[in-house]
C-alpha cells in the first residue's frame, strides 16, 4: 500500500509540473534607455552669439577644457568684449649670384665666406587677434612664428579712444609713426621688402603715443614715446639709456575719383638715444639689399640669414680699435628728418621717401648719413592702389575681377620699378654705399592672394673688410631674384 502512494505522489507531482509549463510566462519589460545627451555648442559657436549671460551664483566652471567666454560690461548690450581673427603667411624663395669680389668684401666672423645664402621657407607666419573691450577701448595682439624669435611678438597694444586733446592714446609695442612704406602693411607694398631706409628707422617698438586726424580727412598727426631695442617679446634689452621719440605729419593735398586720383605728402622727425651708447647700422638683413630670409633658430648654428651689403660695425659704438689703438666712446645720439610723398593718378602711381641722419658721437664727430628710394606702379589691368585718408597709409588692392572659374587670369596684373640708394660713408665712418634698382611684377588673384617676383641687381661700394672704417673701399656687384606667395585672411 505504502508503495502505490508513493508511485501516485510521484505521478502528482509530474503532472503539476507540465500544467506550470503550459502557463504563460509573464513579459519582462526591457531596461529603459539612457537620456539621449543634448549636443552641446561649440566654443566657436558660443562666441558668435556674443557673451553668455551670466547667472546670478557667478560665472559657470569651465567643464569642457575651453576658455570661459567673456563676461559682459554692465551697460554694453553685450556687444563687448569682441573678438576677430585674422592672419597672413608668405612662402618665400631667395637666390643670389655674386662677383668673387663681393663674397670677399662680405666675409665677417659670422659669415666666414661671404656667401648669400639661397633658401626657400617661410617669411612670415602671422596669427592676429583684435578688437574692442568697450566703446573707447580697442586692441590688437599678433604674433610671428615666422621671425627671429619663432614666435615673435609683432604687435601687441591698446588705443583709448576719443581723449580730450590726443585723439586716440597707444599704450603697448607697436610700429612707430615712421614712414609711409613702413605704416603701409607689408601685405599692401608692391615690393617683396621694404626699401633699405628701413635701417635707420626704429620700426616696431615698446611705448605710447597719440594720434588723431581732421574730419576731412586731410591732415594727420602721431607722436611717440618708445624704449630703445626690444628683445622678441617687446622687452628692454638693457636699462642703460635707450629712448627715442618720434612725429609724423601728413597732408593729402587733394583725394578724388573715390581715392583714384590723389597726393600724399608727410614729415617725420626722431630722436633716440641708443642703449648703452651702442649703435649699428645694418645689423641685421633684408633691406640692402631689399630681399633676404631667415632659416634656422636663432642663437643656434642653425640660424643664418641675407645680411645687409652695408654695415657700420662697431664704429658707432664703445671700442678700441685694434689697428689704431683709438677708444671709441660710442654714440649719444642720432636724429632722423624724413620726407615722403606719393602721387596716384587712375593705375599709375609714384612713390618717394628720403632720409638724412646726422649721429652725434661721445667723441665729438657727427658724421651725416642718408638714402632715399623713388618708385612706380601701373597696373595692367586698370586698378588703382588704396589710400586710407585717417591713418595716411596705403590699403588693400581690389581686383575689378578675381581670378576663379571662368576667369583663370583674372585679378589684378601690376609692374612696378624702384631705385634705391643709401649710404653709411661719412666723417671718417665707413659703412658702404648701396644703390640697387627693382624689378617686380604682382598678380592679385584676389584681395587676399598675391604672387610676387623680384629681380635685383646690386651696385656696392664698401670696405674691403666688412664694417672696418681702415680697410679701403671697394666696389662690387651681385643679383638677387626672389618669388613669394602671400595668403592673408
Amino acid at each position: 500500500m505504502v508503495r502505490w502512494n508513493w508511485l501516485t505522489a510521484v505521478i502528482l507531482s509530474v503532472v503539476a509540473q507540465g500544467v506550470r509549463a503550459e502557463e504563460p510566462v509573464p513579459a519582462i519589460d526591457p531596461p529603459p534607455a539612457p537620456p539621449i545627451l543634448e549636443t552641446q555648442p561649440t566654443f566657436l559657436e558660443r562666441l558668435r552669439e556674443g557673451p553668455m549671460d551670466i547667472p546670478a551664483e557667478g560665472p559657470r566652471p569651465n567643464q569642457y577644457g575651453e576658455a570661459m567666454v567673456l563676461p559682459p560690461l554692465v551697460g554694453s548690450g553685450k556687444k563687448f568684449p569682441s573678438v576677430q581673427m585674422g592672419g597672413v603667411f608668405q612662402i618665400t624663395s631667395v637666390f643670389y649670384s655674386q662677383t668673387e669680389t663681393n663674397r670677399q668684401v662680405l666675409k665677417n666672423e659670422d659669415n666666414l665666406t661671404g656667401v648669400e645664402p639661397d633658401g626657400t621657407g617661410i617669411r612670415r607666419a602671422r596669427l592676429t587677434a583684435f578688437g574692442s573691450v568697450a566703446e573707447n577701448v580697442d586692441y590688437r595682439f599678433q604674433f610671428d612664428l615666422g621671425g627671429f624669435g619663432r614666435p615673435t611678438v609683432t604687435d601687441m597694444y591698446m588705443d583709448i579712444k576719443e581723449v580730450p586733446l590726443l585723439g586716440h592714446v597707444r599704450i603697448g609695442h607697436y610700429k612707430q609713426p615712421f614712414s609711409l612704406e613702413e605704416l603701409t602693411s607689408f601685405r599692401f607694398n608692391p615690393f617683396m621688402d621694404r626699401s633699405s631706409l628701413f635701417i635707420f628707422h626704429p620700426f616696431r617698438r615698446t611705448g605710447v603715443g597719440f594720434f588723431d586726424w581732421t574730419e576731412d580727412g586731410k591732415w594727420t598727426w602721431y607722436v611717440s614715446g618708445f624704449r630703445g631695442f626690444n628683445d622678441f617679446y617687446g622687452n628692454d634689452l638693457t636699462d642703460i639709456g635707450g629712448y627715442g621719440l618720434a612725429a609724423r605729419g601728413t597732408h593729402c593735398a587733394y583725394y578724388e575719383n573715390e581715392g583714384a586720383d590723389l597726393l600724399h605728402l608727410g614729415a617725420v622727425y626722431s630722436i633716440i638715444a641708443p642703449s648703452n651708447s651702442n649703435i649699428q647700422f645694418g645689423r641685421f638683413g633684408g633691406n640692402a639689399p631689399e630681399l633676404g630670409l631667415i632659416q634656422g633658430q636663432f642663437g643656434t648654428s642653425s640660424f643664418k640669414q641675407n645680411q645687409s651689403m652695408v654695415n657700420t660695425g662697431l664704429q658707432l659704438t664703445k671700442y678700441k680699435d685694434p689697428v689704431t689703438g683709438r677708444s671709441h666712446q660710442g654714440t649719444d645720439y642720432y636724429q632722423d628728418f624724413h620726407l615722403e610723398t606719393a602721387w596716384v593718378r587712375g593705375p599709375f602711381s609714384l612713390q618717394a621717401e628720403g632720409d638724412i641722419v646726422p649721429v652725434s658721437m661721445n667723441n665729438g664727430q657727427t658724421p651725416i648719413f642718408g638714402g632715399g628710394y623713388i618708385f612706380a606702379t601701373y597696373f595692367l589691368t586698370g586698378e588703382h592702389r588704396t589710400y586710407d585718408r585717417n591713418l595716411a597709409l596705403f590699403d588693400r588692392i581690389k581686383p575689378k575681377i578675381n581670378s576663379g572659374k571662368g576667369h583663370p587670369f583674372g585679378g589684378a596684373w601690376e609692374l612696378c620699378a624702384r631705385l634705391n640708394y643709401i649710404t653709411l660713408d661719412s666723417s671718417g665712418v665707413k659703412g658702404g654705399n648701396l644703390l640697387d634698382p627693382t624689378f617686380g611684377f604682382n598678380w592679385y588673384m584676389n584681395p587676399y592672394t598675391k604672387l610676387t617676383f623680384n629681380y635685383i641687381p646690386v651696385y656696392l661700394n664698401s670696405p674691403g673688410k666688412y664694417g672696418d672704417a681702415n680697410s679701403p673701399s671697394v666696389r662690387s656687384q651681385a643679383n638677387a631674384w626672389g618669388l613669394q606667395a602671400q595668403v592673408d585672411f
